[in-house]
């Protein structure tokens, strides 16, 4: 399949600034991840906490698969696509963020944001086995619909930062 660009720097910036309004929006995604024997993509359901450079948090546990596979390899995309179950779900916006995701050494950095963004983590945050893992995205795929798609750099990304 061809991968269809937007025409000019207008085109490009418009998509950076759909995928981002996307992502700030999103609080749940599927975090891929890569199995250490024998790097096969591996799949799982997160809840996330968007940041306004085009990063994303998750919570993850050291009983976690994805949380293993991080550990022995930061290579990851996520998914977020709030239309996922829709029976149009081609249709519709959805991003995929590429880069690698690491360990938070601060714990507070992120706990109250998160919190705030899914209250029901209350009940397990503070767990010492739970850890935040941020995903640096080095870039982005981002499908607005049927036929209009393109890949973001950080670089244009981080300049629509809505904040």
């Amino acid at each position: 399949m061809t991968d269809t660009k937007p025409h000019g720097e207008g085109g490009r910036s418009a998509l950076a600034r759909e995928a981002s309004e996307l992502l700030q929006d999103s609080r749940h995604g599927v975090l891929c991840t890569l199995l250490p024997e024998g790097g096969e993509p591996f799949g799982s359901v997160v809840d996330v906490l968007p940041l306004p450079d085009g990063d994303a948090v998750v919570l993850l546990s050291r009983l976690a698969e994805h949380r293993s596979n991080l550990d022995a390899d930061p290579r990851a995309s996520l998914l977020l696509g709030p239309a996922i179950g829709a029976e149009d779900v081609l249709t519709q916006p959805r991003v995929t963020l590429v880069g690698r995701a690491n360990r938070v050494e601060d714990r507070a950095e992120h706990r109250d944001a998160y919190l705030e963004a899914h209250p029901g983590a209350s009940a397990f945050i503070d767990f010492d086995d739970f850890e935040f893992y941020r995903l640096r995205a080095e870039r982005m795929r981002y499908i607005a619909g049927f036929g209009r798609m393109g890949w973001i750099p950080r670089d244009l990304l981080t300049a629509t930062d809505p904040e």
